[in-house]
């Protein structure tokens, strides 16, 4: 009983602690993260293989431009279940052969210059941010969509923001509607061309959206390449990135811990043998 509740104590942790680094990120400033359901989480979760080969393909064809994942080759991509003519393909397509390193396309000058920071690694990414995937999927989508940019043109019409407006905006924007001037200085902001995210701590940023528009990756499976989905696969693919033992990892532990339980029971049982015999 005191080895079940041990276990049970331990998988409960592993359910809180997601939701307190989504907690702490909405408190830091971001609006609530959107939580997903990630295949790979938890004791048994499992890696969808389909959504991995799709992100790698966003990563090489979109990432890659300015991001680099340069802990893994393209070579690596076969463990994921490409074949080899698949990855020489997402290698060609990022300017780069199946041997080399998942880097950028862009030097760390060139970046430097273009957005006034060098873009980070995405190898540890999902490891790195509270949030986790949640947080990068959160990046990702929490840009703004056309209809939300033609609305905060609507407001800008007369020059200034009313009341009712600010209302409509901090829907739109994700913020404190009891902040108007917080609002109107987002607003001035996106008007003059910053990067806006609801979901960034601060809320603006150096990176343009990476994933602007439905149908940027044309996938080879044939699924519909919204922005929501791209996105998911572009974040299971970068957790594979980040762990690609984990799998072999989780296998692992769960033998262990059968091994254990098996080997308590034995124990408990030959406990059990030599009492009874002293009782008798």
């Amino acid at each position: 009983m005191k080895l079940l509740k041990m276990l049970q104590a331990m998988l409960s942790v592993l359910v809180i602690l997601p939701v307190m680094a989504t907690a702490a990120l909405a408190s830091s400033g971001g609006a609530p993260l959107p939580q997903q359901n990630w295949s790979f989480h938890g004791p048994f979760g499992q890696f969808d293989t389909a959504a991995m080969k799709r992100g790698a393909q966003v990563v090489a064809e979109v990432c890659l431009a300015c991001h680099s994942v340069k802990y893994i080759k393209f070579d690596q991509l076969k463990q994921i279940g490409l074949t080899e003519v698949e990855v020489n393909a997402i290698a060609a397509a990022a300017g780069k052969n199946r041997k080399d390193a998942m880097l950028s396309s862009t030097d760390a000058d060139a970046a430097k210059e273009s957005f006034g920071v060098v873009p980070p690694d995405l190898s540890l990414m999902t490891k790195a941010r509270k949030g986790y995937e949640d947080y990068l999927y959160g990046i990702l989508t929490g840009y703004l969509k056309d209809e939300d940019k033609a609305a905060i043109d609507r407001a800008l019409e007369d020059g200034t923001v009313s009341e009712a407006e600010i209302k409509e905006l901090s829907v739109i924007l994700s913020m404190d509607p009891h902040q108007p001037d917080k609002i109107r200085d987002a607003v001035q902001r996106i008007k003059n061309g910053d990067n806006f995210n609801k979901f960034f701590p601060g809320n603006f940023f150096a990176m343009p959206a990476p994933l602007a528009a439905d149908g940027q990756v044309t996938y080879q499976d044939g699924t519909h390449s919204s922005v929501a989905q791209m996105s998911h696969d572009a974040v299971t693919f970068l957790a594979w990135a980040a762990e690609p033992t984990m799998m072999e990892r989780k296998s692992a532990g769960i033998k262990v811990i059968l091994y254990l339980v098996v080997l308590t029971v034995m124990f408990y049982a030959v406990k059990r043998r030599i009492w009874a015999r002293i009782h008798h």
